[in-house]
């Protein structure tokens, strides 16, 4: 049976969503009612940076610069919210945690779009090759041959009737545009990474065609050897 392993940040970010729905509570109270410190230090120190910071301000009426300023002076949120006219640290606590949650549980309903994605989703140097070899007309087992024994998909694109480097490049441009496009809907990049990764397509893919892949393992570790 073949394993579908899940994507790295993917796994990363949602083992990191379901810590954070085990202690969420606890940690949002010892946030709000920790005092902050008031001489500069490291950013691991500052838990109310963030979305928690932004959550907070958005449920005391001030912006997160006027939040950050109260904080450096030494208070705790707990108190700042006590001092608000009609909000308390509870109300404080609960607004955090509402927000937390709202952005947990986004995360937990993008998971089965993200998954069913990864899973149809072929290898890139695959799809590449399945994308080279509709364009070319042939299969894409022949084009791995081809490509293989020296040739280049530019010289393939030229020799085939009708076909040439421009178009293999625009074929391949908009097969990878298309995945991108799918990876948007998935959840899988957000739609600014598809188009910084769009922006340079063209001088990628171009490189690609034009690049020999052909090498000769046995040949390399016979001249290393005569060389001794």
């Amino acid at each position: 049976m073949r394993i579908i392993h899940t994507p790295r940040p993917f796994k990363r970010k949602l083992l990191l969503a379901l810590a954070a729905c085990a202690v969420l509570a606890g940690a949002t109270t010892a946030v709000v009612m920790a005092a902050q410190p008031s001489s500069r230090s490291s950013s691991a120190a500052h838990p109310h940076r963030g979305g928690l910071l932004a959550s907070a301000a958005g449920y005391l009426g001030v912006t997160p610069a006027q939040l950050r300023s109260e904080l450096r002076s030494g208070r705790s949120l707990a108190e700042i919210a006590n001092a608000t006219t009609g909000k308390s640290a509870a109300g404080l606590i609960a607004a955090v945690e509402a927000a937390q949650h709202a952005k947990l549980a986004a995360l937990a309903a993008s998971v089965p779009a993200r998954v069913t994605a990864e899973v149809n989703a072929p290898r890139h140097r695959n799809r590449r090759l399945t994308a080279a070899a509709g364009y070319l007309g042939i299969s894409a087992a022949q084009v791995r041959s081809e490509l293989r024994s020296g040739h280049t998909l530019a010289q393939l694109a030229a020799a085939s009737p009708g076909r040439s480097q421009a178009g293999l490049v625009e074929a391949l441009v908009a097969a990878r545009k298309t995945a991108l496009a799918a990876e948007v809907a998935a959840g899988t990049i957000t739609q600014a990474q598809a188009n910084a990764i769009a922006g340079k397509l063209a001088r990628r893919v171009t490189a690609q065609v034009t690049r020999v892949h052909h090498t000769h393992p046995a040949s390399h570790k016979h001249a290393g050897a005569s060389g001794t």
